[in-house]
């Protein structure tokens, strides 16, 4: 009976967790809908401004202008953007091996944000230096924004690793330079980005370069900061559809061992009643062959 009452108890846990998974389930599929309609409405704003961004970034590189830098320009920093939380399934792992990779074969500083990405490196016992950033939940809100602006505004080129949203089953390690950088293009592009290098810019340049080394760096970081939510949305999606479904194999092999106890103690509760059955059977058959021998003895003497 203590055996039936253990599996009785680890179903009704199991039950309990299914319970919680499924909750988690629905509460990241209307929080995933309301995402993807944030995201889309924000993608043609996001190639507009940094189509913008580029031009504005190339006419100053053509002028030789830069906004003046508070200290002396350092070369190249790395960051992987990971979550406090768990339950987001492996992207935030694959977000540090790519990370470590690239920072092996560039030289890099390096910047962890998130306690996910920071206790990893604890756990393979990580000897480089490294900085790192703890938000107070997993999206920043616009001081820590603006912390990590300040932070990031004396780097030539900053490379950021983040949870790159694909599709609901599906999410990637993205990458994206977060300086303004402008990548090597083709000749027909280059001819094109020339094309609109005879502008005339309100304020002058130099005011809307910097304007645009603040203000609109923060809507492209938030930009990221939208996506990487919508992919660990995604991610917390899939792994707890996966554990609810995980949950019931594991209900169904309970109740499947529960049947086979329950029918073991029948079982054994039948033979012990057959065997008391046949005991006492067997114990009359005894008193009754005593009696029938006593009586022959005494009706043997009775005759003599």
């Amino acid at each position: 009976m203590p055996l039936t009452a253990d599996i009785k108890e680890q179903i009704t846990d199991l039950i309990t967790f299914k319970h919680i998974a499924s909750a988690f389930t629905e509460a990241a599929a209307v929080k995933l809908a309301s995402l993807r309609r944030a995201y889309a409405r924000n993608d043609r704003f996001y190639q507009d401004i940094t189509h913008i961004y580029h031009l504005v970034k190339a006419n100053a590189q053509k002028k030789e202008m830069s906004v003046p830098k508070t200290e002396q320009a350092q070369n190249k920093l790395s960051i992987a953007l990971t979550s406090n939380q768990r339950f987001f399934g492996i992207i935030n792992t694959e977000i540090m091996i790519g990370f470590l990779a690239f920072s092996q074969k560039s030289a890099t500083q390096k910047l962890v944000i998130g306690t996910t990405g920071q206790n990893y490196l604890r756990s393979i016992n990580y000897k480089e230096s490294y900085k790192s950033m703890t938000f107070r939940s997993d999206i920043p809100d616009r001081s820590e924004t603006d912390g990590l602006l300040q932070l990031i505004r004396n780097y030539t080129q900053v490379n950021l690793f983040y949870p790159k949203y694909i599709s609901i089953i599906r999410q990637e390690v993205g990458t994206v330079e977060i300086t303004g950088q402008i990548p090597p293009s083709p000749k027909s592009k280059d001819a094109k980005l020339d094309s609109e290098f005879n502008l005339i810019f309100e304020p002058e340049l130099g005011k809307i370069l910097e304007f645009f080394e603040t203000e609109v760096k923060t809507i492209l970081l938030k930009r990221v900061f939208l996506e990487t939510d919508l992919a660990r949305t995604a991610a917390r999606l899939l792994s707890m559809s996966q554990a609810e479904e995980r949950t019931d194999h594991e209900i169904k092999a309970k109740y499947s061992e529960l049947r086979k106890v329950v029918k073991s103690l029948t079982n054994a509760q039948l033979l012990e009643t057959f065997s008391g059955i046949k005991k006492w059977k067997h114990g009359i058959s005894e008193r009754r062959t005593l009696a029938e021998l006593k009586n022959k003895v005494l009706f043997f003497e009775h005759a003599n």
